[in-house]
């Protein structure tokens, strides 16, 4: 038989588990655009730098689905506190290519500061622990627009 303390730790290990997968800073992939030759995936990610500010991030993930090099374009569009940074702008920052090889994946990651494929959300640190900071502004839109693949 098994006494109070086998099922006292039970409980205890249980409700580790959900604490540790409930504080996760990771979400799961998520299809945002899906064709023949390309799926464009995102998820949230928080980047916790030593030299820096920790920021929140949307990662890309870029799969070329085809037996050939490609280039992928798109037009990025974003909101900040629900206000559209750049829809009336045609700026070549938010003009984005990859250039993939046959069935070839890009990832975003944090260590890649000028990554293009990924998205700032917003600083994830406390205010009063970042100086010069006046306010926290959080990505609340955005938008992959005009996709087009070309074949080389």
């Amino acid at each position: 038989m098994k006494g109070p303390n086998f099922y006292n730790l039970l409980v205890i290990l249980f409700f580790t588990f959900m604490s540790f997968n409930a504080t996760g800073i990771e979400s799961k992939w998520q299809i945002l655009h899906q064709n023949d030759e390309v799926i464009i995936e995102t998820k949230n990610y928080n980047c916790d730098f030593s030299d820096a500010y920790d920021q929140e991030f949307i990662f890309l993930k870029i799969t070329n689905l085809t037996e050939s090099s490609l280039t992928l374009k798109y037009s990025l569009k974003l909101w900040y506190d629900n206000d559209c940074i750049n829809c009336d702008s045609n700026k070549p920052e938010y003009e984005k290519l990859f250039k993939l090889n046959p069935k070839e994946t890009i990832t975003s990651n944090c260590y890649e500061r000028l990554n293009q494929s990924k998205i700032f959300v917003k600083f994830s640190m406390p205010l009063e622990k970042m100086p010069g900071v006046n306010k926290i502004v959080k990505l609340t839109n955005f938008e992959i627009n005009n996709i087009r693949v070309e074949y080389e």
